[in-house]
């Protein structure tokens, strides 16, 4: 290990000096205007795609650049400097890792890749993703929009939604291949082809990760593969495909096991994973006042956990007995909408969305005698949709929005929201305010688990108001970004001891609190961003606090390119203290604590570049979870070449 990190940091030294001379001479001038600069657009939040400026959500995009310079394994690294997100993971990569907006369960969230939607409402979590299972191959963006946006998507936009969008190809065959590999056994290995043949583009890329094993009883191997071609047919019709497919095998110690730490029975929960969708997206402009959209989305996920169970404890004198799981979830999703520009200033959107879900699980407990815990269970959900989008004087715009969901064995779902923007002239201060209603259908295991299932749960509910104001200074060299919202969830559902144990809606939650994003750009080789977030949670018929939430969070990330062949990312994270519970622990105050990350990427010519990732570089000792330790300092190394 000791010669391993010589090795690193030899090699920093190397490059720092490989060209002292032009780092001496860093160009100090103010950044100039890029004229030919293009603003973002956002697919996600409405039901076209816009331009960020005619947006009125609260949209973080991750872009391509950043995800470039970060070499990040995983999108959980990238999520962790979003404003407004929290991201969690019980010890490393293998354990499941959950994302939390806004104070929100992250079964809240809604995650799409290329717009088809990856939520699983058959397993035990309540239908949240687990970001552990995404590496970072092949994304262009990530898109992050924050609040209720069921207007739009209809169940599971609850609280927020984050869009991963692949990559395109341009240009001539570029053909790259990429290796890594690191402390505890870190293995990577990344090959793609993109380019275009006439109007048609391609992206092909396909992976291998091992993570080693970083905490006992952990691991985490995984292929994948994606491809998308997409172009256009004819002059005014796009069309253009995605396909994912990966297979994931990861262990880890249990939820509620008190991991490594405190786990009484020493086996590790075993997962296999094989996650396959395919998306088509037709976009036809009729005439020029008047163009529609149709996407197709198919989402395949079944996953099979042999579980130890966890031994009686402090918390739970029966504790949880063993269990093999195997789950096979399908989704079919097919959305039309049309878009009328009936004014220069002024859109009418309305459309159809239709989805189909169906969830099998077959499994058995081992108690004293095998009990069988299976469910079959599909559902259907017919829903129109209006979104107005209206700009009744410069630098004003409206946007009003409406979903109607007519969900098979549950009451109609309305889905109202309204979202204004307004910028200064002559200051470039940008206020935004969105109220919206989200809500979320229980998930199949909810519903028909055999041990705790309820067939009466409700949908649970939120209601959300946000107010923000956005100021760039200085001719850009600073910005900064304020929000201030306020979330309130009903009809959660929760468990009940009984006798007999079973899933209730009772809880009612009131999150209120702030987001602050600033930015500085003093040159056009140096730039820092910083975020602080405070959550206050106010749980309802309880004083008992949410677990794995800390009310208060920030971050720090420093972005420095001294000379043409070379940069530096280093990002840091502060987390206050939070709450978590064990069964053999009983309820347990996290201490809070702070980590630090370093990239550098040295491009040693055209066909070759070279970049070292230190995660923990200050080896601090830190839980997010009580009993599972995060990795000590991590290094990795790992090149880049282009062999087309």
């Amino acid at each position: 290990m000791k010669i391993f990190l010589y090795l690193i940091f030899a090699l920093i030294s190397l490059i720092i000096t490989y060209n002292l001379d032009a780092i001496c001479q860093v160009d100090e001038t103010l950044p100039e205007e890029e004229s030919t600069r293009l603003e973002p657009v956002v697919v996600t939040g409405t039901s076209f795609q816009s331009l960020l400026s005619e947006t009125t959500s609260e949209v973080t995009i991750i872009s391509e650049q950043e995800i470039s310079y970060q070499n990040a394994a995983s999108v959980t690294e990238l999520l962790e400097q979003v404003p407004g997100l929290y991201v969690d993971q019980p010890g490393s990569r293998g354990g499941i890792s959950s994302v939390y907006i806004r104070g929100g369960d992250p079964n809240f969230t809604l995650v799409l890749i290329d717009g088809v939607e990856v939520n699983d409402p058959s397993n035990s979590r309540g239908g949240s993703f687990d970001f552990s299972t995404l590496s970072t191959d092949n994304i262009e963006r990530i898109e992050i929009v924050k609040g209720p946006l069921s207007s739009v998507y209809g169940s599971d936009a609850i609280s927020g939604v984050i869009n991963i969008i692949t990559k395109r190809g341009s240009g001539e065959a570029k053909l790259s291949s990429q290796i890594s590999g690191g402390r505890f056994g870190q293995f990577r290995d990344l090959v793609s082809l993109m380019g275009s043949y006439g109007s048609l583009d391609y992206a092909l890329s396909g992976s291998y990760t091992d993570e080693g094993e970083q905490v006992e009883g952990s691991g985490f191997r995984s292929p994948a593969t994606n491809f998308k071609v997409g172009g256009f047919i004819f002059e005014d019709l796009a069309v253009s495909t995605s396909f994912r497919y990966s297979h994931i095998d990861s262990r880890s110690f249990p939820d509620d096991s008190g991991g490594p730490e405190f786990a009484v029975i020493r086996n590790s929960e075993i997962r296999d994973v094989d996650q396959f969708l395919f998306g088509l997206n037709i976009e036809h402009e009729v005439f020029s006042y008047w163009e529609y959209k149709i996407d197709f989305g198919f989402y395949s996920n079944k996953e099979d956990v042999a579980s130890p169970g966890v031994a009686p404890g402090i918390r739970d004198p029966f504790g949880i007995p063993p269990s093999t799981i195997k789950n096979d979830f399908k989704r079919y999703r097919l959305f039309f909408v049309n878009k009328f520009a009936i004014y220069k200033n002024l859109d009418i959107r309305a459309g159809v969305d239709f989805e189909y879900e169906k969830g099998i699980s077959n499994g058995e407990i081992f108690a004293e005698v095998a009990i069988p815990a299976r469910f079959n269970l599909d559902r259907y959900v017919l829903s129109p949709l209006v979104e107005i989008v209206f700009e009744p004087m410069d630098d004003l715009l409206i946007i009003l929005g409406a979903r109607l969901d007519f969900p098979k064995d549950f009451d109609t779902e309305v889905s109202p929201r309204v979202g204004l923007s307004y910028k200064m002239p002559g200051t470039g201060t940008r206020f935004k305010a969105n109220f919206g209603k989200g809500f979320k259908l229980p998930s199949f295991f909810a519903l028909g688990n055999p041990i705790v299932g309820n067939p009466a749960l409700l949908p649970e509910t939120s209601y959300s108001l946000d107010i923000g104001i956005d100021q760039s200074l200085f001719k850009e060299i600073v910005g900064f970004t304020f929000t201030v919202f306020y979330n309130r969830f009903e009809n959660l559902v929760d468990f009940d001891e009984g006798p007999p144990p079973v899933l209730v809606n009772r809880s009612k939650v009131n999150v209120k609190g702030f987001e602050g994003y600033v930015t500085f750009k003093p040159f056009k080789s140096l730039s820092a961003n910083g975020f602080l977030n405070y959550n206050n949670f106010d749980v309802q018929g309880t004083n008992e606090p949410l677990r794995n939430r800390p009310m208060w969070w920030g971050g720090l990330s420093i972005y420095f390119k001294p000379v043409e062949q070379v940069d530096f990312f280093l990002r840091g994270l502060l987390v206050g203290k939070v709450f978590d519970s064990s069964i053999p622990t009983g309820d347990v105050e996290l201490n809070p604590y702070t980590k630090f990350d370093l990239t550098v990427n040295w491009k040693v010519n055209k066909n070759m570049d070279v970049f070292i990732n230190i995660d923990n570089l200050f080896d601090d000792n830190y839980e997010q979870f009580v009993g599972f330790p995060e990795p000590g300092i991590t290094p990795r190394i790992g090149v880049e070449l282009s062999l087309l």
